[in-house]
């Protein structure tokens, strides 16, 4: 066999396993379901244009979810609200307060952790206003 042949076959071999591994995309890390952990609420950051409104409400109240990864609960200062979170679709998640109509949209950013949300009609991506906000996890 000549060198030649063996190193087709070696580039060969390699692409094709290449798509495989790029598909995966760290599996292990979910899309559509906040992880468990603790993450507080933040502005999104702003480049010189303003790209959406920014600041809500529940800017720097804390989210804790449970692994379970769908009980979630919402802490604004001495105020409590617990939540559920359901995937919808490989890239979001909705989250729900009790009897509230008023629910998040949440997605996952490319910063690893981060999530962008927005304030949606409970179960639906339709923003209730134009303000986003990002979930940024809590050191442990």
């Amino acid at each position: 066999m000549s060198i030649r042949r063996m190193l087709v076959g070696i580039i060969s071999a390699t692409m094709s396993i290449a798509p495989g591994v790029a598909a995966a995309d760290e599996p292990w890390i979910p899309r559509n379901v906040v992880p468990a952990g603790e993450y507080l609420v933040i502005m999104p950051p702003q480049g010189p244009i303003p790209t959406t409104y920014s600041g809500t409400p529940m800017e720097n109240c804390r989210v804790n979810v449970f692994d379970d990864r769908a009980s979630v609960e919402l802490l604004c200062g001495a105020q409590r609200f617990a939540g559920r979170q359901a995937p919808h679709g490989p890239n979001e998640t909705y989250v729900t307060f009790g009897a509230s109509p008023l629910g998040w949209g949440l997605a996952p950013q490319a910063t690893p952790g981060m999530w962008t949300g927005f304030v949606t009609f409970t179960n639906t991506s339709i923003a209730a206003y134009p303000a986003g906000f990002w979930l940024r996890p809590l050191p442990l």
